[in-house]
């Protein structure tokens, strides 16, 4: 009686799950398709081995969750373009993309931006005050 309710409850669990990932799969993907290029172009050169996204990532640059919100994309992309000496370095320029590579990877991180994230990531805060 037992194993019989447990086989029924099973396949009744794994029918339930087919169902909803097949349903799932159908659905419109909310990623556009210049964000996706631009995850791609975050992918192939490897921008989160010294950025973070959502506190995932390397921490020795900054973290971009929120990047377009205190900066301009046009500015954004012009710093991708023509790429800057990276600090504290006197020589190392941060690499640089292309035009469309830069585009593509800013309307990415405007989509991240717009992913409620809850407050992160958190503010820095002084002991006794605020920055």
């Amino acid at each position: 009686m037992k194993v019989r309710a447990f086989v029924v409850l099973s396949a009744l669990s794994l029918g339930l799950f087919v169902a909803v990932t097949l349903v799932s799969s159908r659905l419109p993907a909310p990623l556009p398709e210049q964000a996706a290029a631009g995850k791609k172009v975050w992918q192939r050169h490897q921008c989160v081995s010294c950025h973070t996204l959502f506190g995932d990532g390397g921490y020795s640059a900054d973290d971009l969750t929120h990047i377009t919100a205190q900066e301009n994309p046009a500015q954004l992309i012009e710093y991708l373009v023509e790429p800057p000496v990276m600090r504290p370095n006197k020589y190392t320029h941060h690499p640089a993309l292309d035009k469309v590579d830069a585009q593509n990877l800013v309307q990415y991180l405007e989509f991240v931006h717009t992913i409620p994230t809850l407050g992160w990531p958190p503010q820095r805060e002084r002991a006794g005050g605020s920055l």
